[in-house]
């Protein structure tokens, strides 16, 4: 299969499929005479198991290091298992971070709010940082 069908069968970009053969998480394809780039099953499949692990977050230096997993001939599921406690872990502090700010904007908004209603505003925000009302 050439590039562009295997990009649309996959639902990736070329430049994508090719950025992953320079980063070597996909083996170089084969050319033909014309200098057509040739892709088998198992790089399709290598494709899509490289879109679903960055659909779930993995880093690529992490999906090389599942590709690598998956290339043994054991495939064990204790190191995967690993990875994806600690993915979910990550996912879990960055979602704590992202409620801590959902918290700081939410006090800042209504620190705005609670100044819009005097006649001449001026903005809490804006005020040098030792004057500032935020988290009233």
């Amino acid at each position: 299969m050439q590039i562009g069908i295997v990009a649309k069968r996959i639902g990736l970009s070329v430049d994508a499929i090719r950025f992953y053969e320079r980063n070597a998480l996909l083996p170089r394809a084969p050319r033909t005479q014309g200098g057509f780039r040739q892709y088998g099953e198992n790089d399709v499949e290598t494709l899509a198991f490289i879109r679903r692990a960055q659909g779930l977050g993995f880093k690529l230096s992490e999906v090389r290091g599942l590709l690598n997993l998956r290339g043994t001939r054991l495939q064990p599921c204790a190191p995967v298992r690993r990875r994806l406690e600690e993915k979910l872990a990550d996912v879990r502090r960055k979602l704590a971070e992202l409620q801590k700010l959902e918290h700081e904007l939410r006090l800042a908004l209504r620190s705005c709010n609670k100044e819009l209603r005097k006649r001449p505003a001026h903005c809490p925000i804006l005020r040098e940082p030792g004057k500032s009302k935020l988290g009233e």
